[in-house]
């Protein structure tokens, strides 16, 4: 063989591998590697290097089919590298959107009470409790969940994401009234019994709260504004 000839077939070696020459190339590169010894240690250098199985290449390394099936395997390896890949980057995706729904979205934060004022509470004339509620550090709320113990205690307790947001407009649930009514009555019983009822109500949660209403505590009529914004909402 020509030392021209080897150059040409050793330089085409890693596209013959890769699977990316053409149909002349390739048949070139193994007719040569049927009569060339050295161009053929070159092909098994470069499979060792890949770390494609030894017994990959049979007994017979000469015959072009199995340089053909050697080929095989590395275009398989090359398909799992490629799903492989395509897995992390799917995570990594996930991960990333998780992340920013997390922070964002999720409410996973109880608001702490240093930063909640509750004024004017009083007493609706169908006999609600009413209370307003305002958030001073200039944030929006995005939940509020209901907890209660058998005890008669009954906790209205505020979510936020751990990325605050200022609110939209003047008002909802971080500046705005609430009432202890039927529903919040009918939850109480719901987990502890018909029998059972709210004898305090408090904003916060169970370790960290403020007492808006305890049973036996005198409170003043509701204004005549607070009658007409809370008429008929429970």
């Amino acid at each position: 063989m020509s030392t021209v000839q080897c150059d040409i077939i050793k330089d085409l070696l890693p596209l013959y591998v890769d699977n990316v020459c053409s149909e002349a190339s390739r048949k070139m590169v193994e007719a040569h590697l049927a009569e060339c010894g050295n161009c053929r240690e070159e092909l098994e250098n470069i499979l060792r290097e890949l770390q494609i199985p030894g017994d990959a290449a049979g007994n017979n390394r000469s015959d072009g089919n199995v340089i053909k099936g050697i080929s095989t395997i590395w275009n398989r390896s090359k398909t799992k590298a490629f799903m492989k890949g395509a897995v992390i980057t799917a995570l990594s995706c996930t991960v990333i959107v998780l992340g920013y729904v997390g922070l964002f979205h999720w409410n996973i934060t109880a608001v702490p009470t240093d930063v909640i004022q509750i004024t004017d509470v009083s007493k609706l004339a169908d006999g609600r409790i009413a209370y307003h509620v305002q958030f001073t550090d200039g944030y929006d709320l995005n939940e509020v969940r209901f907890d209660s113990d058998e005890n008669g205690n009954f906790y209205l307790t505020p979510y936020r994401p751990v990325v605050k947001e200022k609110p939209i407009m003047d008002g909802g649930l971080s500046n705005m009234y609430y009432t202890l009514a039927e529903f919040e009555k009918h939850v109480y019983q719901e987990k502890h019994g018909n029998d059972k009822e709210i004898t305090a109500l408090y904003f916060g949660t169970r370790t960290d709260n403020i007492l808006v209403w305890k049973k036996g505590m005198e409170l003043p009529a509701a204004s005549e504004k607070v009658e007409a914004l809370l008429d008929g909402k429970e």
